[in-house]
C-alpha cells in the first residue's frame, strides 16, 4: 500500500457547560437598606456633592481637610469634625436633603436624595 500512512486520530473530550438562565427582566433586585455611602470633605467641598440613597442609608462624611466642618441639614447636625474625624448620620426618611457647613456657609452644599427601595415583583 503505497502512499498510505496510518495516523491515529487525537481523541477529543468534549464537555458540555450548561449555562444558567437568567432571571425574566420584571425581576428587581432591591439595593441593601443597612448600605453606607462617604462623602469626603476637601477643599472646602463635598466630594461628591449628590448621593442618591435608598431609606435607611447611612451616610459618612470625612473631614480630609485641616479646617474644622460642622455639617448641618434638616434634622441633623455634626460635631466639629476635625481633620481625619468621621460622622454618620442614618436617613430614614425619604425626600431631598440638602446640607451644608454652619462654619463655612459660603461652601457648595452637598445633597442626599433619599428614595424608597426598588419594589420587588415575586409574581
Amino acid at each position: 500500500m503505497a502512499g498510505c500512512i496510518s495516523k491515529e486520530e487525537p481523541e477529543v473530550n468534549y464537555t458540555v457547560t450548561q449555562v444558567p438562565t437568567p432571571p425574566p427582566p420584571h425581576v428587581v433586585f432591591p439595593v441593601p437598606e443597612n448600605s453606607t455611602v462617604y462623602v469626603k470633605i476637601f477643599g472646602l467641598a463635598f466630594i461628591p456633592p449628590i448621593h442618591n440613597v435608598v431609606k435607611g442609608t447611612t451616610v459618612q462624611w470625612t473631614n480630609k481637610d485641616s479646617a474644622t466642618y460642622v455639617i448641618t441639614g434638616k434634622g441633623f447636625r455634626s460635631p466639629e469634625l476635625y481633620k481625619r474625624d468621621t460622622w454618620n448620620y442614618t436617613f430614614n426618611e425619604t425626600g431631598t436633603f440638602e446640607y451644608n457647613c454652619s462654619i463655612h456657609p459660603y461652601m457648595p452644599h452637598g445633597t442626599i436624595i433619599v428614595d424608597l427601595p426598588p419594589f420587588v415583583n415575586n409574581s
